[in-house]
């Protein structure tokens, strides 16, 4: 990934290799258990920084997820990048989540 950022080229869609990278799913979800994700963020080159990250989101997000989507729970939990729609994810460290 590194070295395709420094030639300036898009990342491939897929490099044939299981997912080495972290990154962390903002979602909502109904009490029915349907829902959808909010934010992507990634990728991280560490499981233990995203991890972290999630569980600072969802320090932030307790009790104020119904005021950000009705009536449905925002939970932040760390999953694989999905390097094949890295179009989906947002610079963990060019936003401010927080």
């Amino acid at each position: 990934m590194l070295t395709h950022a420094a030639a300036n080229q898009p990342l491939p869609d897929d490099i044939g290799m299981p997912p080495a990278h972290y990154g962390v799913h903002v979602e909502a979800r109904r009490p029915d258990g349907t829902g959808y994700t909010l934010l992507r963020l990634g990728p991280y080159t560490q499981t233990w920084l995203a991890s972290h990250h999630a569980d600072r989101l969802n320090h932030e997000l307790e009790g104020k997820a119904t005021t950000i989507v009705p009536g449905c729970t925002a939970t932040a939990k760390s999953a694989p990048f999905d390097v094949s729609d890295h179009e989906s994810y947002s610079d963990p460290y060019a936003i401010d989540t927080v």
